[in-house]
């Protein structure tokens, strides 16, 4: 069995493989969901929370994920999990493995209560946003997302501030969990804003607490994210997800490496 994400990918002869205590079906991405050369590293993260909800049966609350090979679009890879701990709090590995190597590794801390909606703060309304279209010659996921950006900033305007905002919609029909994994990481660098010409930041440690229900696919999600540092190798970016009516989504951290400076 293969499972396909995207369109106009067929598996064929992928067979079905045991990952820890998981038989898990061979996965194959669509090239549309690449960011530069590789699959969008919040896609791979959000297959790992959903193979962690999938073996616990429990929603995921945390996940800290390092991305550590760039995952080809259209070749197999197989993503499993392992429950370290079951129960009330699950504590789960979740891996996925392509071409005989281990290519990203999550743990995902799981609380079998389902989360709930929390306090709302005032939002900027999605028709306030700003339509921005992601360059697809570089990231052929701009198929896919939808952007209004807010406030001033713009990807390679060289601004003062390294920080972008924006209501993000994702179109397709990815589960919840896998959709909210290419939501964590659909902004650009927010390094991006003080520079004026691109260069690759793959990311490669993603953390995430969510705080709410996934949104439902399709939703607009409110996209706060800013550079709290960098060196001459890495860059951390924060970010805050929130829904239409302003209820936290997730807070999230990611490491990006610097491959040009």
């Amino acid at each position: 069995m293969t499972a396909v994400v995207g369109s106009g990918v067929v598996g064929s002869g992928a067979q079905d493989v045991v990952a820890g205590d998981v038989v898990a079906p061979a996965l194959v991405v669509d090239p549309s969901w690449r960011s530069f050369t590789h699959v969008q590293g919040g896609l791979v993260t959000g297959h790992l929370l959903a193979a962690a909800a999938d073996a616990t049966g429990a929603a995921p609350r945390t996940v800290s994920a390092h991305l550590l090979a760039g995952v080809e679009p259209g070749v197999p890879a197989v993503v499993g999990a392992v429950l370290d701990r079951a129960g009330t709090t699950g504590s789960v590995r979740a891996t996925l493995h392509q071409a005989g190597r281990l290519a990203a590794v999550a743990q995902v801390l799981t609380v079998a209560r389902p989360p709930v909606p929390g306090p709302s703060v005032p939002v900027p309304p999605v028709a306030e946003g700003v339509p921005f279209a992601l360059p697809r010659d570089l990231v052929p996921i701009a198929d896919h997302t939808a952007i209004r950006a807010l406030g001033t900033s713009r990807p390679l305007a060289g601004g003062d501030e390294p920080r972008l905002t924006a209501w993000v919609r994702i179109d397709g029909d990815l589960p919840p969990l896998v959709q909210l994994g290419v939501l964590l990481d659909a902004l650009p660098p927010s390094l991006f804003a003080v520079r004026t010409a691109p260069a690759a930041m793959p990311t490669v440690e993603l953390t995430a607490h969510l705080a709410g229900p996934p949104p439902a696919t399709g939703a607009w999600v409110l996209v706060d994210q800013v550079t709290t540092w960098a060196d001459d190798a890495v860059a951390v970016d924060e970010a805050e997800l929130r829904t239409e009516d302003g209820a936290l989504v997730a807070r999230a951290r990611q490491t990006r490496r610097l491959l040009v400076r």
